[in-house]
């Protein structure tokens, strides 16, 4: 099987400015990339990180954005997903649906990790999703 390292956890949120206000005493003190409006996705991404840990912070912008019906069941938010890095992205979707996986969303590009690609999986009922690691091997953020 294909090693895998984990990149972040995800959360949907209502806003990001007034949950971070709300949680300054949890995450005040963390690094913070600046706002990414990710139109592919369809997502307004915020990563915050203590040095050890990355956090993504995310909201839907648009009507077919895949989180925004996470939020209208969940309209205080919560956890969406675990991000994962592998050498091989075609190879890891390989084996995470040979485990019993479900495809989810085909690779592509995306903007918050330097156009590398993504894709996301189903496996166990948990979303996860799969960043393809670039040629220095080190995380994007």
């Amino acid at each position: 099987m294909t090693r895998f390292k984990i990149n972040h956890v995800a959360m949907v949120v209502p806003a990001i400015g007034p949950f971070l206000a709300r949680t300054a005493s949890v995450f005040g003190d963390f690094a913070q990339r600046g706002v990414i409006d990710n139109e592919r996705q369809q997502v307004r991404e915020h990563f915050l990180s203590d040095g050890a840990t990355t956090i993504e912070l995310l909201v839907p912008i648009g009507e077919r954005s895949p989180v925004g019906s996470f939020l209208q069941r969940n309209p205080h938010g919560g956890l969406v997903h675990l991000a994962l890095d592998v050498d091989q992205l075609d190879a890891a979707l390989a084996d995470l649906v040979a485990a019993g996986g479900k495809l989810v969303k085909k690779p592509v590009p995306d903007v918050a990790f330097g156009e590398r690609r993504i894709a996301f999986v189903l496996l166990a009922g948990q979303l996860i999703e799969v960043i393809e690691r670039g040629p220095d091997a080190q995380r994007t953020r």
